[in-house]
């Protein structure tokens, strides 16, 4: 048992999370530095959507992808087989149990938004996602891989009872361990994506009646990110030391964040550098001194300085999914109730991020133009976490196009049905999959 939670929550030095960050709008391309040049060749072919992105003739073996979730999910699946021999109190038993699930629903809600078509694009009855293993149980079987509908269906049902143990059998966890909140929002973020808008609502309201508290980031005495080890905002989270900030001097980002990114917090250039109206742009973003250019900025999203957020759940995410949803019911009854609770949730964020004296509250009466200001917020409170810009570039059938810094080209991709492709040696191991 000891094995598989060690399997399910140890693995630190890999972090897929991050890694869709290249893929999207958030990110461009600058010519490296020598130092550099390496790490460009390797992920350049994410950039442009090559499909030998992870291939030894491209990119390069990543284990992150494929591999690192499913030992992970093997390790969920070996607490699951054999909690009932284990001897002690059967309240902690049944919270493990809870966190086997939720954890299991975590990757594979992942893994199908990484190598499926996104649920609510394509059909998820017929579209191909990834192969379900519900047990630890090694045989030789080569797993052909289910629908994406049959994958969102095991999340759906590992998330549910992971809710119902987690809620039933309380046990004291620190940050860093599944609980009912984070099973709750996991709910919230799955419904979301599958466009049932009354159920993202509900299990955000379910998150936030417990837990609401948004960090003020104008009484943060210091230029240090906000999210420490005690934030009062994070409802699970898992340090990564991989998560991207900065290149070190010397060494010159060769993907820095994208022309358009920090204009979405008020950016201008003060004397020591860029100053936002939206102190999310000071925290989220952060460039290399060395370096005075925006040219060189990364997106730092860090707790206890060198460790990542980009693997976890924050009460913001809440606020915005239950916003989307009213908008969404707004936009197709009229109901203007909708319209003001999703202002009220977005306004309530934004005041807790925005400088005091540039705050203004904002009534927008238009459903279209009131989404799209969501979805900006998203943008700008999300970056760099959870594949969250992945995702919503995927469900919302978005177009994103890059510019190879020592290519003539452009490189255009449609998001709406795009996946990752299966890497070269996984297929290999499994002659049954196939490639996308």
């Amino acid at each position: 048992l000891s094995r598989g939670l060690g399997d399910v929550y140890k693995r630190q030095d890999h972090n897929f999370y991050y890694l869709t960050e290249r893929m999207t709008d958030n990110i461009k391309s600058i010519q490296p530095s020598s130092m550099q040049l390496n790490t460009f060749e390797k992920n350049k072919w994410m950039y442009i959507w090559e499909k030998k992105m992870f291939d030894e003739d491209g990119g390069g073996y990543c284990a992150d992808v494929w591999e690192t979730p499913y030992k992970a999910i093997l390790g969920c699946n070996l607490v699951l087989d054999y909690i009932d021999e284990m001897k002690g109190a059967n309240e902690l038993r049944e919270n493990i149990r809870g966190e086997a699930f939720a954890l299991r629903a975590w990757y594979y809600f992942h893994l199908v938004n990484l190598f499926g078509i996104a649920y609510n694009q394509g059909n998820p009855d017929v579209d191909l996602g990834v192969p379900l293993k519900v047990n630890a149980i090694v045989d030789g079987e080569f797993f052909e891989r289910n629908t994406v509908g049959e994958v969102y269906r095991l999340i759906e049902h590992d998330l549910l009872e992971a809710n119902r143990l987690l809620t039933a059998y309380k046990y004291d966890r620190n940050m860093y361990r599944i609980t009912h909140l984070a099973a709750k929002a996991m709910l919230s973020r799955m419904y979301l994506y599958m466009e049932d808008w009354d159920n993202a609502l509900a299990y955000a309201d379910s998150v936030l009646v417990e837990k609401r508290e948004l960090i003020d980031f104008n009484n943060n005495p210091s230029s240090t990110f906000p999210y420490d080890i005690a934030s009062e905002e994070i409802i699970w989270v898992r340090k990564y030391a991989t998560g991207w900030t900065y290149a070190p001097p010397l060494l010159k980002e060769s993907f820095p964040v994208s022309d358009d990114l920090p204009k979405l917090y008020g950016v201008s250039e003060g004397e020591w550098g860029p100053v936002y109206t939206d102190i999310r742009g000071k925290y989220y973003l952060q460039r290399d001194l060395y370096f005075n250019t925006g040219e060189n900025m990364g997106i730092r999203k860090g707790i206890e300085y060198d460790y990542g957020v980009s693997n976890g759940i924050r009460t913001a995410e809440l606020y915005l999914n239950r916003a989307e949803a009213y908008i969404r019911k707004y936009l197709k009854d009229g109901n203007d109730e909708w319209r003001e609770k999703a202002l009220a949730d977005l306004n309530a964020l934004r005041k807790n991020r925005i400088e005091t004296n540039y705050y203004e509250e904002v009534n927008i009466m238009d459903g279209q133009e009131l989404l799209q200001f969501c979805l900006d917020e998203r943008r700008r409170e999300l970056c760099g976490e959870s594949c969250h810009r992945w995702g919503d570039l995927r469900r919302l059938g978005m177009t994103v196009i890059h510019k190879l810094y020592d290519s003539g080209y452009e490189y255009k991709q449609d998001m709406k049905y795009y996946v990752l492709p299966i890497p070269k040696r996984i297929r290999e191991q499994n002659p049954a999959l196939v490639q996308n």
